[in-house]
Formats: structure tokens, sequence, C-alpha cells
């Protein structure tokens, strides 16, 4: 259950997701920074699982992992799927991405999809990556802002939350429509919103990855977006990388 949109720009990327989880799942660790394979990477960490759902690399690599609901889930017992992103996430760039999830043994994940963001990603250069596993068969595709993921009504929530997309954008896509879409609301039908609300479920978390002229950072904010971020907020309070030493995972 998330939303994820994106803008390429002329010198890099920026990436927008909401995280739905059920009420009864443990809160996220903030963003710090770790090392996975030697390579330092920027993501919050799920207590349950031990795993991400979002990461930026010292590379500019950008990964972010929505739940595919309506797959086959294998049979047998299965390892966390944000687990796959952490080790993922250690990554160059789309080639050694690319080879590392054809590696894997994929019956050992539920259903799911890896969205990756190269390095030298702008709005001239590369496409966004989907890295696709149904339970059945797996597939590498070029795809398009915004994705959605959700347990239940999946076709009218994309449709609500793509109409909404399309209305915000329509005078310019940029950094303050695309927030205002993250915060956006369904006052009858709260479960069609961005940001989401239902009896058992709601948005738990917001984050902003961005990659420009090879500066990688994330802002990362703790429950839903109800009031709409500003600019200003997220291009100030931003997790970047430093030299102090990363912590081994």
């Amino acid at each position: 259950m998330c939303s994820v949109s994106w803008l390429l720009e002329e010198n890099g990327y920026q990436v927008f997701f909401n995280r739905d989880e059920q009420k009864t799942r443990a809160l996220a660790m903030p963003p710090k920074q770790y090392q996975v394979n030697g390579v330092d990477i920027i993501m919050p960490l799920d207590p349950a699982g031990g795993g991400s759902w979002i990461s930026i690399n010292e590379f500019g690599l950008s990964l972010c992992l929505l739940n595919n609901y309506q797959g086959i889930v294998p049979d047998g017992p299965l390892t966390s799927r944000g687990i796959l992103l952490k080790n993922m996430s250690s990554c160059r760039n789309i080639n050694q991405l690319t080879e590392a999830f054809q590696r894997l043994d994929l019956n050992a994940f539920a259903p799911f999809t890896l969205l990756a963001f190269a390095p030298n990603l702008t709005q001239h250069n590369g496409v966004v990556v989907a890295y696709k596993w149904d339970g059945l068969e797996h597939n590498i595709v070029e795809t398009d802002s915004p994705l959605f993921s959700s347990g239940i009504d999946l076709a009218r929530v994309q449709a609500h939350r793509q109409a909404k997309y399309d209305q915000l954008i329509s005078a310019g896509k940029n950094q303050q429509s695309l927030l205002k879409f993250h915060s956006h609301h369904h006052s009858e039908q709260p479960h069609l919103g961005t940001c989401m609300h239902r009896t058992d479920a709601h948005t738990v978390s917001f984050t902003h990855l961005r990659n420009q002229q090879g500066q990688a950072s994330m802002f990362y904010a703790s429950g839903a977006p109800c009031e709409p971020l500003q600019p200003a907020q997220i291009n100030q309070q931003r997790f970047t990388f430093d030299l102090a030493p990363a912590i081994n995972l």
C-alpha cells in the first residue's frame, strides 16, 4: 500500500514516496547512513523485517519497493522483500542492479515491483526501470510516474489517484505540485486518497529523494502528510552523506 511519483530534471531527479502500512505494524527507524557491501546508503529501516522500502546510495542510485498484493505468493518460506531492497541498494548502476536481479531466487519472495533511478538519470538521459515479480513471472520494463499499490480496491485507487495526479500537474509538473499530490485526501472514501486512511491501515511516512549534480540526499517525515509539505521544509531538513563512520549491515 504505497504511492510513488517522480520528477526528472535537467540535472537529476526527485522521488516522492508515501508508505502505507497496517496500524498494528511497528514504527520504522528513521533514516541513517549505513554501509552495505562497502557502499554508503541512506535509508530508513523496518524493525519487523530488518529491511527497507526506499534507499539512495553514495553513487546516486535510488531504489523504491512496492508490494504486489495481486500477485501469487510462492509456497514455502519467504525472505522479507525489504531485505531484498537493502541488499540491492549497494549496486552502483542499472547494469549491476539488473545482473543482481537476474541472479535472485525469486521464489523466496512475495510479489513486488522494485523501482530503480540511475545515478545519471535526468529528463534527457535514461529511464526509470521497474523490476517486476508477480509470483509466476518476472520482467524488467521502463515505467512512468506515478505508481501505486494497494491490497484493497486497487483499480479504483489507481483510477482516482491518477486522475488527481493529472489534475495537479496540468499547470506544471514540479516539486510543489507533487507535494500537494502526496498530501491529497478523499473526504468521503479516505482509502482512495494518496494520503490514505482506513480503519486498519494508513499512510505512515513520506520520503523525498533527490540526486542533483552528484549530490544525493533524503528527506523523511514520519506520520501521514495530511498538511501539504513545503519545499523549504524538505529542502532544508535532509539526510545527506557525510564522512562519519557508517554503520555496517
